[in-house]
């Protein structure tokens, strides 16, 4: 049975959609996208991502064609996703599954709620900001410290999250926030690191997965992906240092 060209796009859209919001990298998207459209019965298969939008055009044997276009606004970390989007992907190439059921299964995914409770996130945050220290040769009093501004960094993320802020006021105030911490913890006992305390604290808001994908788009030559990434993992690390600074700035 031939599958319309409309369903073919939406279906293929959806995914690369999906994946780029939930940060997949610019050329897994392009090619889950065109796996899943030839899979559906496409003849031909253009598209073209960077982080802020899908362009995807598919055509059938006669010619004709059909473009989508998917603007993404917002941008997140979610590998739970990504895996399940490419797992679906597999299964409608091997066609264990159909298209109808596919795009349900997609749909689901994109609106199922995931990731951990707000305790357990920061637990892990706190978990990230001790290691960190211990790398820094910190000691029990800085290791408890970093935990305690890695926890209340992730809870920053949550509050601004809920108020609709933009990343950025939440990297800033995460910044400050761990700066102050450290800040004021030395003042009373000036015998605990600071900068160990800091650097800890600050290692959850580090935009790691945006300079990996960064550098694997320049790699592979996806050029506009790979500098917008660039540029938005730089804007992360201002704005941290930033509200690291201004607090240091005051306090000495």
């Amino acid at each position: 049975m031939e599958i319309p060209l409309e369903k073919i796009v939406l279906l293929a859209a959806l995914a690369g959609e999906v994946l780029l919001k939930n940060g997949g990298e610019t050329r897994r998207v392009e090619e889950t996208m065109e796996h899943m459209a030839r899979a559906c019965g496409a003849a031909g298969v253009e598209s073209f991502v960077i982080p802020t939008g899908v362009f995807l055009t598919v055509s059938d044997a006669s010619g004709q064609s059909l473009t989508m276009i998917r603007r993404v606004r917002d941008r997140t970390i979610n590998l739970d996703r990504i895996a399940k989007v490419n797992e679906l992907s597999r299964r409608l190439v091997e066609r264990r599954i159909d298209p109808g059921s596919a795009k349900a299964i997609l749909l689901r995914i994109s609106k199922e709620r995931s990731g951990f409770s707000l305790p357990t996130s920061i637990a892990a945050s706190g978990a990230i900001g001790a290691t960190t220290a211990v790398l820094q040769a910190g000691g029990f009093f800085e290791i408890g410290a970093a935990f305690v501004a890695a926890g209340a960094v992730r809870y920053i993320a949550h509050v601004v999250s809920r108020l609709q802020g933009t990343p950025v006021a939440y990297e800033f105030l995460g910044g400050a926030v761990v700066a102050v911490i450290g800040s004021v913890l030395y003042y009373y006992w000036p015998h605990l690191g600071r900068d160990s305390i800091i650097i800890g604290g600050i290692m959850p808001l580090v935009p790691g997965m945006a300079i990996t994908n960064a550098l694997r788009d320049f790699i592979v030559g996806d050029l506009v992906s790979g500098l917008s990434r660039g540029m938005e993992a730089l804007l992360t690390a201002v704005a941290v240092a930033m509200g690291v600074f201004i607090v240091l700035a005051t306090v000495l």
